[in-house]
């Protein structure tokens, strides 16, 4: 299923403002469906063990606000008919659709829309190219749509091109950052998973992980993007604040996945004695994996954020990566598609919307992967976690 689903995002990444059927999803995973485990959550006594409840938010929005939630986004039976009976449009254009996490969330998205009527003109994927994602969302405003779901790649290049959006009347839910300049009266809210948890997370498990002392370093996202900002933040204060035993010896930026591999072998050049490494998220963290094993660094533990099958496979394996923090996808994509709805007929709604993170080691990792995308875990995950029993 997972392999059709690729098949056909490709697909819809070469023709801009092709149609799309916006297909129902199953029932969603509770939100706060707790993905923990009775394994290895003991810590020392000066140290708190792992939370893997899944249940907090930690992060604030860009404006330092309290982020809202899927509680705050609930539609009324006589609110939904209103949007039924309303035949809007939406479309999509994505930064990414190629990882799990917004496959899951895309999906879950539309099923609410499916749901309210709300017919999806349109879905393209700017495969991480924020000149591609300009020309995506030129194409899908020749088709007007009511509301828009897109996610501002670069911050900078894109906010022209949403502007005219807003010109058109168009709507707009943003993912995870808001273009350069915007104002919150421009916009229905920006939608996220709690950033700031996920890189909490990342630091928890590093610091269980390595015993709670040693020399860490970062490999992280050196632009002004929001959501990579905020775990990346929130991996530096919590090793600062909950674990004084560890030391970040070395921070190295990258703005593009190809210098990941060059950065990572300089810094294990410079620093021999690291017994582990958060990266900003799961690609480059095995670009970095796969510097350490050229230099036989074999037992160093790295943590980052999204579970990728690749890195979830690692965890369950007991390989290099050892943890992440996750965004609860479906539950995003289910805010998402009702902060639409709540625009469509102007209600107040939070300028920042987020669900909780979800920390995964292998603790809880089968669990996890079901909790965040509302999908069986791949054969692969636990035929890797039999293995290493």
């Amino acid at each position: 299923m997972k392999k059709k689903i690729l098949c056909a995002l490709l697909c819809l990444t070469m023709t801009a403002g092709m149609l799309t059927a916006c297909g129902g999803g199953g029932d969603s995973a509770e939100g706060n469906a707790d993905a923990g485990s009775d394994e290895k959550t003991e810590a020392p006594a000066d140290y708190d063990p792992v939370d893997f409840s899944g249940s907090e938010v930690f992060g604030v929005s860009p404006s330092g606000e309290a982020a809202g939630s899927i509680k705050d986004v609930q539609l009324t039976d006589e609110e939904k008919e209103e949007i039924r009976k309303g035949n809007y449009t939406a479309a999509f254009c994505y930064h990414q659709l190629d990882n799990q996490v917004n496959i899951s969330k895309y999906e879950a998205t539309c099923a609410v829309l499916e749901d309210l009527n709300i017919e999806v003109l349109s879905t393209t994927d700017a495969q991480s190219d924020a000149d591609k994602l300009v020309n995506d969302l030129e194409t899908t405003l020749a088709l007007k749509p009511d509301v828009l779901f897109s996610m501002p790649y670069d911050p900078d290049v894109t906010a022209a091109t949403y502007q005219k959006f807003v010109d058109a009347g168009t709507k707009i839910v943003f993912m995870e950052n808001v273009p350069t300049g915007f104002t919150e009266e421009q916009y229905i809210t920006m939608t996220n998973s709690d950033s700031y948890g996920n890189g909490k997370y990342a630091a928890d498990i590093l610091a269980r992980e390595i015993g709670y002392s040693g020399k860490v370093a970062m490999v992280y996202y050196d632009a002004d993007f929001f959501t990579t900002n905020e775990r990346d933040r929130a991996f530096r204060e919590t090793m600062a604040e909950s674990y004084p035993d560890i030391e970040i010896v070395g921070e190295y930026g990258f703005t593009s996945i190809d210098v990941v591999g060059a950065s990572a072998d300089g810094m294990f050049a410079e620093h021999t004695d690291l017994k582990g490494v958060y990266a900003s998220w799961d690609i480059p963290a095995e670009d970095v994996m796969a510097s350490a094993q050229a230099v036989g660094l074999n037992d160093l533990v790295i943590t980052t954020v999204d579970l990728g099958d690749n890195s979830a496979t690692l965890i369950a394996s007991d390989g290099m990566i050892k943890g992440v923090g996750c965004p609860k996808a479906v539950e995003t994509g289910e805010i998402e598609g009702l902060a639409a709805a709540c625009g469509l007929l102007g209600k107040d709604v939070p300028k920042y919307l987020v669900s909780a993170s979800q920390a995964v080691a292998r603790d809880n990792v089968l669990e996890a992967y079901q909790v965040c995308f509302n999908i069986d875990t791949p054969d692969m995950v636990k035929e890797a976690y039999d293995a290493a029993e």
